[in-house]
């Protein structure tokens, strides 16, 4: 009885984690579209998202894709009635049946997370590219304009002003 009883409470804990992780997931979506929306309305701006963070998640993606990673792996052995494999679980312990090759499935989603995120960085340097062109322009346009100012301002007192450059 008290073995079911924890059970049912590392299940009630588990349950209440994937709420607050979805909750989380949510969130992270809300600012990755929000962030895309101002990037697709003005991609002249200087705006690096959300926080001021060029990537919101940053340091904590790995972890994020080995969380996903884990909970594949762990509906997996779930659905096919195994245990889940030990290289999931960290050190090496005793398992309760011996362990077939990782599923395929949790294979593909990691491809295909990988390729969204693969796209979205190549995304996100190409409009860091756009940028860097377009700021050039912007700073031989001021250096124009300087060399301009100071042809006038030459003329008009004469050779004793010079602007150091």
């Amino acid at each position: 009885m008290a073995e079911l009883e924890q059970e049912k409470e590392v299940l009630l804990q588990g349950l209440q984690m994937m709420a607050r992780g979805r909750d989380w997931y949510q969130q992270q979506l809300q600012r990755v579209q929000e962030r895309q929306r101002r990037l697709g309305q003005s991609r002249a701006s200087t705006d690096f998202g959300a926080e001021g963070s060029p990537r919101p998640l940053g340091r904590l993606l790995p972890k994020v894709q080995e969380v996903a990673r884990f909970l594949g792996e762990l509906l997996a052995a779930a659905c096919a009635g195994t245990a889940v494999p030990s290289s999931s679980l960290g050190p090496p312990g005793p398992t309760l049946a011996p362990t077939s090759p990782p599923a395929p499935d949790w294979q593909q989603q990691t491809i295909l997370m990988l390729k969204e995120q693969n796209r979205l960085l190549t995304q996100e340097v190409t409009d860091k590219s756009e940028r860097i062109t377009q700021l050039e322009q912007e700073k031989s346009a001021l250096i124009k304009q300087l060399f301009e100012a100071r042809a006038l301002s030459q003329q008009d007192t004469g050779p004793l002003d010079s602007t150091f450059i």
